[in-house]
């Protein structure tokens, strides 16, 4: 099971909230003892190295021996841009995984999107090279929209050069996801973002097995669930959910256990 912790739409999440959440369920076990939660996912709906009590997060998490599945925009605010603070992450956290969106939509430029990614791959090479175990994987997090993959043409070039910059960082996964539309969005949005079918199954059809490929870097993502998060029935059970093992806990205590974001921000929200 993957806990979440979310904040945003209530406001940020007390770290009593959390605490009680991550307590509650690290206790429970499987018919052999096993524990059942396997790791903690903070906000994915905002920055989370500026939630202002990540530090009592990082404690609450070591104390029960957890790591953190952590998504962040790749700007590392304040001491997480220091030499300690991302060998604090590395040490702290299972994966890493550095959203495109930040630079894609003006929050940094990509400029220092990209110096911090080789930072932050550099100081894990210092850290292995010395001898320190289980460090973090790093992922890129990529959203597949209208303005990054327009056409066929130029969502290959593009792919192709974010795939080299992993590659040659040593990055360990990309997540290509594409774009979620809600149904009220206005179709000024629905216009910019959307993406073509053919543009998406061309991309998945190369990641696979064509000149896409990586020996290097290993492909992930919503582009290749079995079922379009985009189609899934609001309050429904989707029949191949890749989320069935989760559990949402909202800053207020009340929990979820379904991230589809028509359900949560959408029609029914509204």
């Amino acid at each position: 099971m993957n806990q979440c912790c979310v904040s945003g739409r209530f406001g940020e999440m007390p770290i009593e909230v959390a605490r009680a959440a991550i307590e509650r369920y690290a206790s429970e076990r499987d018919e052999y003892g096993n524990r059942l939660l396997r790791e903690v996912i903070p906000s994915t709906m905002g920055e989370p190295l500026l939630y202002s009590k990540f530090n009592e997060l990082l404690q609450v998490c070591e104390a029960k021996s957890l790591k953190l599945n952590l998504t962040t925009n790749g700007s590392f605010p304040g001491k997480w841009n220091s030499e300690f603070g991302m060998e604090l992450l590395l040490t702290a956290c299972s994966d890493i995984k550095i959203s495109t969106l930040s630079y894609e939509m003006g929050g940094i430029s990509q400029a220092l999107w990209r110096e911090n990614v080789e930072r932050l791959m550099a100081c894990r090479r210092r850290k292995n090279e010395a001898g320190k175990n289980s460090l973090s994987t790093v992922s890129l997090q990529v959203t597949l929209h209208g303005e990054n993959v327009p056409n066929e043409s130029a969502a290959l070039e593009w792919a192709k050069e974010m795939l080299l910059f992993a590659e040659d960082n040593d990055i360990h996964r990309i997540k290509w996801n594409p774009v979620v539309i809600l149904e009220g969005a206005p179709q000024s949005i629905g216009d910019r973002f959307r993406v073509d079918k053919k543009v998406l199954d061309l991309l998945r059809n190369e990641l696979r097995s064509g000149k896409l490929r990586s020996v290097k870097v290993c492909h992930g993502g919503s582009l290749f669930f079995e079922l379009d998060a985009g189609l899934c029935s609001v309050g429904g059970k989707c029949d191949a959910c890749p989320f069935e093992d989760e559990v949402w806990v909202w800053p207020d205590g009340h929990e979820d256990h379904c991230p589809n974001p028509e359900r949560r921000w959408g029609m029914s929200l509204q």
